[in-house]
Parts: C-alpha cells; sequence; structure tokens
C-alpha cells in the first residue's frame, strides 16, 4: 500500500509549518520504508508482519499531522498538571477530553479491516461489524481507549462476544495519536526547575507515563541516560536502569541480555515481578509515528524474554483520590450517557489504593488483559 502524499496534504489544508522538532509526513514515510526494507532483509520471516504495519503506521502519520492543527482535546491549567504529576497522577487520566470523533473514528474500522487480512480473520471482522451495527457506540470506545479503561472496554467485548483485545487494540490505534498530541499541547512550553510541571515530569519515579498512565513499550538509551517511551502515547521521561520499570525493586537490579551476542537491543529481565523491558539504542530519536516500527525490528528481544518466562503485566490501576474514569466529574455524565445509549459499560474499577512507585505487576487491575503495545 503506496504512501499518499497529495491525498494527506489535501487531508490537512491548514497544515503549519514543520518546526525542528516535528518531522514532515514525507520524511517520516521515507524513514519508515528505509527501516521496513532493512527489517525484511535482516528478518524476512517479519515480511508479513511488515504487510500488515505498513497502512497503520501510514494511517499515524497522516492523523498527527491533522490532529496537530485541530482544537485541543484536553485543557488543563500549569497548576493542575503540576499538583497532579507530583502526586502521581498521570495527567490524561479522568481528565474529560473532547475528541474528534468523526476524524478518529475511520482509524478503528480501518484497524478492524487490516487486522483480519493480517491474520486475524473472522474474529477482527465480527469486531468490525459489531461496530457497524452499532452495539459498541465509536465515542464511548474512543473515551475508553483514551482514559485507559481497559475493562470498560472488555468488559462490554465480552458481553457482545466479540474478542476484547482485538476491540482495545483497535480502539487505541486511533485513540493513540490523539492522546500523544494531547500530552504534547500539554507539556509544551513549560518552564523547568522545582514546582513547575517540566520539573515534575522529570522527577517522575514512577514506571508508568505520567501523561496517560500506561506502561512504555521500550527505553531509548542516549549515552549513560535513558527515556522511557510510552507505549499508547509516545511520551519520553527518566528511565531508571538500576531497578524494574514495574515494580521498582530496589533490592536487586535487572538481568541485562541481548537476543544475540553484541547486538543493541536488549532486555532488562526482573526476577522479583516476572516483567521484562527493552532498551534499544536508536540514532537519532525515535519519532512516535514510527515507535511501532522499531518495536517489531527488536521482536526478536520480546521472543527471547517470553522463551524465557518473562512478560510484560497488564494496565496499572491507578485509583487514588482523583476520581477513576467515569466516575462523578467533569463529562463523566456525558460520557454515561453515551454509555447508555451505546450499552458500552464505564463503571469503576473497585477501589484501590493511590499509586506507589513500589507496587509491581501483582497489584494491577486482575480485569485487565494482554499488555498493551
Amino acid at each position: 500500500m503506496a504512501y499518499n502524499a497529495r491525498q494527506a496534504r489535501f487531508s490537512n489544508p491548514g497544515r503549519r509549518p514543520v518546526n525542528s522538532t516535528i518531522l514532515d509526513p514525507e520524511a517520516l514515510v521515507r524513514r519508515a520504508e528505509t527501516r521496513w526494507a532493512d527489517i525484511a532483509a535482516a528478518q524476512p520471516d517479519l515480511i508479513p508482519a511488515i504487510a500488515v504495519q505498513r497502512p497503520m503506521v501510514f494511517r499515524t502519520i497522516r492523523l498527527v499531522d491533522r490532529l496537530r492543527i485541530e482544537p485541543p482535546v484536553l485543557q488543563l491549567t500549569r497548576q493542575r498538571m503540576a499538583d497532579k504529576l507530583e502526586a502521581g497522577h498521570p495527567l490524561i487520566r479522568g481528565e474529560a477530553a473532547a475528541l474528534p470523533v468523526a476524524l478518529l473514528a475511520p482509524l478503528v474500522l480501518e484497524a478492524c479491516d487490516d487486522l483480519a487480512a493480517g491474520g486475524a480473520g473472522e474474529v477482527a471482522r465480527r469486531v468490525r461489524g459489531c461496530i457497524d451495527d452499532g452495539r459498541v457506540d465509536m465515542g464511548s470506545l474512543l473515551a475508553a481507549s483514551f482514559d485507559r479503561n481497559q475493562h470498560a472496554i472488555r468488559t462490554k467485548a465480552m458481553h457482545e462476544g466479540i474478542a476484547p483485545d482485538v476491540l482495545w487494540l483497535a480502539a487505541e490505534l486511533a485513540a493513540g495519536p490523539a492522546a500523544h498530541v494531547a500530552a504534547r499541547t500539554l507539556l509544551a512550553g513549560g518552564a523547568a526547575g522545582p514546582g513547575t510541571v517540566t520539573g515534575a515530569r522529570d522527577r517522575w519515579p514512577h514506571g508508568y507515563c505520567p501523561a496517560c498512565g500506561s506502561w512504555p513499550a521500550f527505553a531509548e538509551t542516549c549515552g549513560e541516560a535513558g527515556r522511557l517511551r510510552c507505549s499508547f502515547c509516545g511520551l519520553d521521561w527518566p528511565a531508571r536502569a538500576d531497578r524494574c520499570a514495574y515494580c521498582r525493586d530496589r533490592g536487586s537490579r535487572p538481568t541485562w541480555v541481548a537476543a544475540t551476542p553484541g547486538a543493541p537491543a536488549r532486555a532488562a529481565l526482573c526476577t522479583g515481578c516476572g516483567g521484562y523491558l527493552k532498551w534499544l539504542e536508536p540514532a537519532p530519536a525515535i519519532p512516535f509515528e514510527l515507535m511501532a516500527v522499531e518495536d517489531l525490528a527488536s521482536c526478536a528481544v520480546d521472543a527471547m524474554a517470553a522463551g524465557r518466562g518473562f512478560g510484560r503485566p497488564p494496565l496499572p490501576n491507578l485509583g487514588g483520590p482523583d476520581r477513576l474514569p467515569c466516575q462523578d466529574g467533569p463529562g463523566a455524565r456525558r460520557r454515561r450517557e453515551a454509555a447508555a445509549t451505546s450499552g458500552l459499560e464505564l463503571e469503576p474499577e473497585p477501589d484501590r489504593e493511590p499509586p506507589d512507585a513500589g507496587k509491581g505487576p501483582g497489584d494491577v487491575d486482575a480485569g485487565g488483559g494482554a499488555a498493551p503495545k
């Protein structure tokens, strides 16, 4: 499937000038194609996976470019953001977001089609059929995904007799770019230092994302420093190589292994909680739109870690003093009314203690499923 640069331009007629931190869509496509060619040459068994991934990455590139000129989906004061970060609560969790459903909805349906063509077959087609029939309301589905409310999406999927993981993945392929742009917008232009949003982000001690609360897809290394990269919104925050990103156990250091000797991609294995995290050495840093490409390129590390009995935990449950998704608060009544109309159950998770850096995979919500990618 070729990328249509002309279509991308006309789908974003008010595009902003590209600055030094945002790559032009055509440049991203060229970089992706070059990387896919390298991956196919080195790992020919991944050629079918590249074919499935290509249209998804192209859509992500176009969507992020378009979302940058759309009105912000979420607005928070700097004080509100600083207070949430200092308390250990992700920025966009529990907040009412004005998602552009008409813009995002086609990506959910197209993701179902891609997954069906890529091997999920009838399972993915049933998910799309359920959405097409109106049994799952698109606005409620995207709101739950943006809020990382995996419990709500799994409950609805099981009620409808469709695959929860396929519905979850299709929704986050559309909601993820919106969360990326929202997080980038919220955190842009802030001053650094104690008491500031940037300072709170740079001091973030947790393994889950300070913007959305998801676990990292991998860590990037640059010299002696490391940055975790969120599996959902792509935000980066400081990584600690001396402890597990999930359980943050200070009593033992992770075990470092590579899929092949001398390979730049490694895994940090935690014998305490059984989790693992990939560490990559990209040059240059990986744009959000191409994170899935690098995740695929390093899948040998995932296979190696899984072969040793290590895995990734479900989403962390971040209850605490702030309201859980869809409890009383700004926008909650609107989401509940939409849920009542569509049948998408957006009930809160069971009460939990506030987030704690010492909690590990064993403390996450038992209602969660496979770890998000």
